[in-house]
């Protein structure tokens, strides 16, 4: 099994790195390749669940509003009828609209159940999946669009002169897995205290602990990418770590709701592509707002 899941790694490793050093438009194409696959994987949880989210139609409002989330993002450097959509729904934004759109939609087909109370729950779950995957992919690519104050996302930071987005894209990429493998690590090798058992009995408080460990030792690195002072990892590390812990609890906790342990099976030894970016969904919204709030990056 571990072998496995590091022969995996090695092969997806590279190309993950090389979206978010390279940019878009590749980055973007990434995200939404993996956004669509995600929820195709969340859509049978949730029917295995016993939830009857429309299956087609979830898909598709999803995927929308995941390229709502992208091109909100990329704002800076599409044009033409994309760049006219962000215009004219400004204020509130392209985003919001779209999901607002994917509520009423969702709503009105949760009007055709004969049970009220099955179609409220079909509703309501479905658009939870909507924003789970369709709202919290897009940080990925928004935290590969930072850029330092009156700079851009290509401007040269850190001490190898990095695009900023490029390297707040790769310290996001570094904070998790190095969480997720000291988690792991640690875990299979000293782990004996259970975490949270009810949700995922695997998980142990020393996992959580040399995880944390290796999120800060990662972030450290990633902050000498950025340029960032010293004591911005030692807040970082925790912070993005704990974020990614619970991304990957909230997943869990839905795998056990349908009664699977894994979300699909594309990725040998790591289960499905939602099982590869639960720590990311938690993980970059918070590194995003730290950049923005406290690092003094921008979009």
């Amino acid at each position: 099994m571990l072998r496995t899941r590091v022969l995996t790694s090695v092969i997806l490793g590279p190309i993950v790195v090389a979206a978010v050093v390279v940019g878009e438009p590749w980055l973007s194409l990434l995200v939404a390749l993996i956004a669509f696959l995600a929820l195709v994987e969340l859509i049978a949880l949730l029917d295995a669940a016993g939830f009857e989210p429309p299956q087609v139609l979830g898909l598709l409002v999803g995927l929308a509003t995941t390229v709502a989330g992208l091109l909100a993002a990329n704002q800076s450097l599409v044009g033409g009828v994309a760049s006219s959509l962000l215009q004219a729904t400004q204020p509130p934004g392209l985003v919001t609209v779209t999901f607002a759109a994917a509520l009423l939609v969702l709503g009105a087909v949760g009007f055709t159940r004969t049970d009220p109370a099955r179609g409220f729950a079909s509703w309501a779950v479905t658009a939870f999946g909507i924003a789970y995957v369709g709202l919290l992919t897009p940080f990925f690519v928004l935290v590969a669009h930072l850029g330092p104050a009156g700079g851009t996302a290509a401007t040269p930071i850190g001490i190898f002169g990095l695009h900023s987005g490029a390297a707040w894209g790769l310290m996001l990429v570094l904070v998790v897995w190095g969480y997720d493998s000291g988690a792991y690590l640690s875990g299979r090798w000293l782990g004996r205290r259970q975490l949270i058992d009810h949700i995922s009995p695997s998980k142990t408080v020393e996992g959580l602990v040399g995880g944390l460990l290796a999120a800060t030792i990662a972030a450290g690195i990633g902050a000498a990418l950025i340029g960032l002072p010293a004591w911005h990892p030692l807040v970082i590390g925790p912070l993005v770590g704990l974020g990614a812990q619970a991304g990957d609890l909230a997943e869990s906790m839905l795998k056990r709701a349908a009664g699977r342990k894994e979300s699909g099976f594309l990725i040998p030894g790591h289960g499905g592509v939602l099982d590869r970016i639960d720590s990311f969904l938690f993980a970059a919204p918070l590194l995003a707002g730290w950049a923005l709030l406290v690092a003094g990056f921008g979009l």
